[in-house]
């Protein structure tokens, strides 16, 4: 038998047996003070209708047959000077700010610590954190610009995350210029829509997904922050793509010109299965359809030109319009998951153990708001130049993967300056953002620094170094 010491107590176990989730209270008698406030605090934090109303969302769900048409974009031959010169204006004058989603884990990559501090640069090993920063350290000085970063973190990683940064003297910013931020959270259940105890005072809880910074932005107070401070468009993009150019003037100048309110960039598919969410128009809008959602025959359906009807495919690289997020009121689309999730499992006549239950996360896409925009662009970028993500151990979106890629890239770059005349022979070579992060500018920078650019690439011999780093 329960025993409940005081009115909040006895509310506690009334909010839950309305919903029949007595079993989160199996353990109630054997919890300290602090640990059935911490469990007490949960329950009054969750939305029991909302929860309910998504199991039944969930129940009655099937594969959606999305009626999708082909939408326009702009292909990297369409470019423009002009789009340049607008962004630039736009980072000149501190109307952008960049935006960070890091609530993730490094648990695919078999690393035990958000995945931002993963070491991903092919030579020095920086982590994903560092590089982000030290490409806002080239803008701000490159553009005499006071850019500000807002990094999303996490319930799970949020204080390791300010501890690292603290660490790190925020790797030679301005601390005040950089804002963290948590997500929300959403309890998952399992397949008969029971909540998840993940300890014997706490209920498991999933991240709400990308989607859900735009509403932590409002939680937070930093969109009223990001507001005051006259910024008027947000750059967004993922922790696990390190190539990432989130300050590109022509993205920048296209999305301003074009009086977008969200734009998105876009690559070419390499195969129709390939796991990138596809841009189309459904009921008349601009939509990202996530890959699990398109059917087989659009998938490999094929246009008048014998390529993919749906080709391009989207690279969490986004621009909001500050003035669209203030004004954004709809509920974002909740999709599901079917996940493993490790939790009691309450089997009858059974002391409960810790195994691993079939659960359903619940999240949101930031993708999601695209509709919702009255307008909206697409800006093809090429993946050899902007798409290295590091998402798993090995294989496609692997480190290894990421680490050849970039330093494909940068041997390029040497290339284009005379620097390097042969094949690219597996040296591994590293162009620090703190030099240049992106190819003009380091064009730009390099036509000045010929002979010090030699140094580093030939050993006193002339012959080419195994690894090359400059900085």
């Amino acid at each position: 038998m329960l025993n409940f010491k005081n009115d909040r107590e006895k509310n506690i176990f009334k909010k839950i047996a309305k919903f029949n989730n007595e079993h989160v209270l199996y353990f109630w008698n054997e919890l300290s003070a602090k640990k059935k406030e911490n469990l007490m605090n949960e329950i009054d934090n969750i939305d029991f209708n909302l929860i309910n109303f998504l199991y039944k969302k969930f129940k009655k769900s099937k594969k959606k047959n999305n009626n999708i048409e082909e939408t326009k974009y702009l292909s990297i031959e369409e470019r423009t000077k002009e789009f340049k010169s607008i962004g630039i204006n736009a980072l000149k004058s501190n109307q952008v700010a960049f935006l960070t989603v890091a609530g993730g884990q490094g648990s695919r990559l078999g690393y035990n610590h958000p995945k931002g501090f993963y070491p991903t640069s092919p030579v020095k090993k920086k982590s994903l954190f560092r590089i982000f920063a030290e490409k806002i350290k080239f803008y701000s000085d490159y553009y005499n610009a006071n850019l500000k970063w807002y990094i999303m973190t996490s319930e799970f990683n949020h204080q390791e995350i300010l501890d690292y940064f603290n660490r790190n003297k925020f790797f030679s910013l301005n601390k005040d210029n950089i804002y963290f931020f948590r997500q929300g959270m959403f309890p998952s259940l399992t397949l008969d829509g029971k909540l998840i105890l993940s300890e014997k005072y706490s209920i498991f809880k999933n991240p709400d997904g990308h989607g859900g910074i735009l509403k932590a932005l409002v939680k937070s107070g930093l969109l009223k922050e990001i507001i005051k401070q006259k910024i008027k468009h947000l750059s967004y993009f993922q922790v696990d793509n390190p190539m990432v150019n989130m300050a590109d003037p022509y993205f920048i100048g296209y999305h301003i010109k074009q009086k977008s309110m969200v734009s998105s960039k876009v690559i070419k598919k390499l195969y129709p299965e390939e796991k990138l969410g596809v841009i189309g128009k459904i009921n008349g809008k601009n939509s990202v359809i996530e890959y699990s959602d398109l059917s087989k025959e659009d998938m490999h359906a094929k246009n008048d030109n014998n390529e993919l009807k749906y080709l391009m495919g989207s690279i969490a690289i986004h621009i909001f319009n500050v003035d669209f997020l203030n004004k954004f009121t709809k509920k974002m689309p909740i999709h599901f998951a079917r996940k493993k999730i490790k939790g009691y499992d309450f089997l009858e006549n059974k002391t409960p153990q810790i195994t691993e239950l079939d659960g359903i996360k619940f999240e949101t896409f930031v993708f999601d708001a695209i509709p919702f925009a009255k307008k909206s662009i697409f800006f093809e970028t090429e993946r050899e130049v902007e798409f290295f993500p590091v998402k798993n151990k090995s294989g496609v979106d692997s480190i290894e993967t990421s680490i050849i890629g970039q330093s494909k890239l940068f041997s390029n770059w040497l290339r284009m300056i005379g620097a390097w005349n042969g094949k690219y022979n597996n040296q591994i070579v590293e162009i620090s953002p703190l030099y240049a992060p992106d190819k003009e500018l380091f064009l730009e920078k390099a036509d000045k620094d010929s002979d010090k650019i030699n140094r580093v690439v030939f050993d006193e011999k002339g012959i080419i170094r195994d690894k090359i780093y400059i900085e």
